[in-house]
């Protein structure tokens, strides 16, 4: 897996900083949560490369690829 190995976050409400590893074990039908900067999306992976990962919407209403390190096994 190229890129990175944990995921920053900070509040902005609080400052409280915190972080967490960039999942490494997905697997194809993998229930995920993907955090982007606008929304966040809960899916099925569908296919998984590198440093990407295919998600698949409740009833296949969408499928977009992501960078890995957005995505977080639910």
């Amino acid at each position: 897996m190229g890129g990175r190995d944990a995921v920053g976050y900070l509040c902005d409400h609080c400052a409280h900083a915190w972080t967490r590893p960039v999942e490494d074990d997905l697997d194809v039908y993998d229930t995920v949560r993907v955090d982007l900067p606008d929304v966040t999306l809960y899916g099925t992976v569908w296919q998984v490369d590198d440093d990407r990962v295919q998600v698949r919407g409740v009833g296949g209403e969408w499928l977009r690829w992501v960078e890995r390190w957005r995505v977080i096994v639910y």
